[in-house]
């Protein structure tokens, strides 16, 4: 049994081309502007002549590729807009909160691992470290798959702190591995509600319900399934390689809001918007100025639960946010340090544990309504139809 809280040793947010590379006609040859071959003569500049070679080395090396890849800055843009409400009242507020990328080109050729080497701020890191030995594909659908759980973590997050209750409606799962016994009575889509009589609400309650069987235990289940239908079926639990019980899906948190959320994340990847797009949220569903009319970056990998989780790339997306003009980093607490190294003089860092406490720290800016909203009114979300 898996939750869908995979987390990858640096998470990518975004994929952009850091410089251009040269690229062969079709017929093999590089052409590097006009070119004719020099003719010797007196008077000959040595820094010409570098440059040649220089350019020829370029040419040469671009069409090398090494084990390796760059992480740079990235962007550093603001939610503002991507945020929209439908059912409730919305407030835009004039201060920003902007979300941090970093960089990453895959498979860099010698000249652009040379440029990294030299920027400090570049790191050139083993593909391993990037991904691991998960396949591109696989790679990319997981990061997909992390910003969708990032974005309804950030829904979930706001609306408990406006005091919203109850949110959480079942496991949804979203992926079955055929390999186990379970795989033959649940699909993709389908919502457990209840393990052995006792309700469930959210992907963890469902995880530590499967945990406390044994390989080859049966299991009364009750799904519901995407038409609304709920189903009772009995899934035989399969053996994990650690000799657990496990049923072969991977889970989010099915959560149902009182009105609508819509979050545009575009084509930008990974779990670390999560901390920015839920503080935008709550900008957006309360009057006032959240971030007391500033720009304000934020990021990390918000849980369920609320919790701010360590993110990759703090250094680059720090120089990103600085290059931005925000005033104020909202990190998670583990990339302080870090954060703090690469902030300079006019970049104030502000390390959090969980999202309620980043919203009390953005309390303080000269300004804000941070304070005055409050976490835990009660308010239990009403069902929708």
């Amino acid at each position: 049994m898996a939750a869908r809280t995979i987390r990858l040793a640096r998470n990518v947010d975004s994929i952009y081309p850091r410089m251009p590379t040269v690229q062969p006609d079709p017929d093999g040859v590089v052409h590097i502007g006009s070119y004719e071959p020099p003719r010797v003569r007196r008077g000959v500049s040595v820094a010409a002549v570098g440059a040649l070679v220089l350019s020829a080395f370029v040419a040469a090396t671009s069409f090398i590729r090494l084990p390796y890849d760059t992480v740079a800055p990235g962007e550093a843009r603001a939610v503002n807009p991507l945020v929209t409400i439908e059912g409730h009242p919305s407030y835009r507020a004039r201060g920003q909160v902007l979300a941090t990328t970093v960089a990453v080109r895959t498979a860099v050729n010698p000249y652009q691992a040379l440029d990294g080497w030299i920027d400090p701020s570049v790191d050139v890191v083993p593909r391993e470290e990037i991904r691991g030995s998960v396949p591109e594909a696989t790679f990319e659908r997981l990061n997909q798959e992390a910003m969708a759980d990032s974005k309804t973590a950030a829904q979930v997050a706001a609306l408990r702190h406006l005091g919203y209750t109850h949110l959480g409606v079942g496991a949804e799962i979203t992926l079955v591995d055929r390999r186990y016994p379970a795989a033959s009575v649940l699909q993709p889509g389908d919502v457990i509600v209840e393990i052995g009589g006792a309700p469930v609400t959210d992907s963890a309650e469902a995880v530590a319900a499967i945990a406390e069987r044994q390989p080859g235990d049966r299991l009364a289940l009750t799904l519901r399934r995407p038409d609304g239908a709920e189903r009772r079926v009995t899934a035989t639990a399969g053996e994990s390689p650690e000799g657990k019980a496990r049923l072969g899906v991977q889970l989010t948190t099915k959560v149902q809001l009182p009105f609508t959320v819509r979050i545009d994340s575009g084509k930008v990847t990974g779990p670390s918007a999560g901390l920015a797009y839920g503080l935008e949220v709550l900008d957006l569903l309360t009057p006032g100025e959240l971030t007391g009319g500033v720009t304000v970056a934020a990021t990390g990998d918000l849980t369920f639960e609320g919790r701010v989780n360590p993110v990759g790339g703090i250094r680059q997306k720090t120089v990103g946010v600085r290059r931005a003009g925000a005033k104020v980093f909202v990190v998670p607490k583990s990339n302080e340090a870090e954060a703090r190294a690469a902030a300079g003089s006019g970049l104030r860092i502000v390390a959090v544990e969980d999202f309620d406490e980043a919203v009390r720290r953005l309390g303080t800016l000269a300004g804000s309504n941070a304070l005055a909203l409050g976490s835990g009114s009660g308010r239990e979300a009403p069902p929708r139809q």
